[in-house]
């Protein structure tokens, strides 16, 4: 009866549904690596902004600090006046 094609050959069925788990493991680890680079693009977009914003920062206090008519503001009171807190 196998031979007629009648009961399937269990090594093929067993062969056929691991090509079939291969293929769908090799698909899953694919995508799993596009969203492993997706993310380290992601992080490293801010780390580069936030290093570019402290360069600036840098840069302006140096030249804050070289000009003379730069002054600092008063501190804030700390009185209460009223019913306002």
């Amino acid at each position: 009866m196998r031979e007629a094609g009648g009961i399937p050959d269990p090594r093929e069925a067993q062969a056929a549904r691991l090509k079939a788990e291969n293929t769908r493991l090799r698909e899953r680890f694919a995508q799993s690596e596009r969203t492993i680079n997706e993310l380290i693009d992601f992080r490293s977009q801010p780390l580069a902004q936030l290093a570019a914003q402290h360069e600036e920062i840098v840069r302006l206090r140096e030249a804050a600090a070289g000009t003379s008519t730069v002054s600092r503001l008063p501190a804030p009171r700390t009185t209460v006046i009223g019913t306002c807190s």
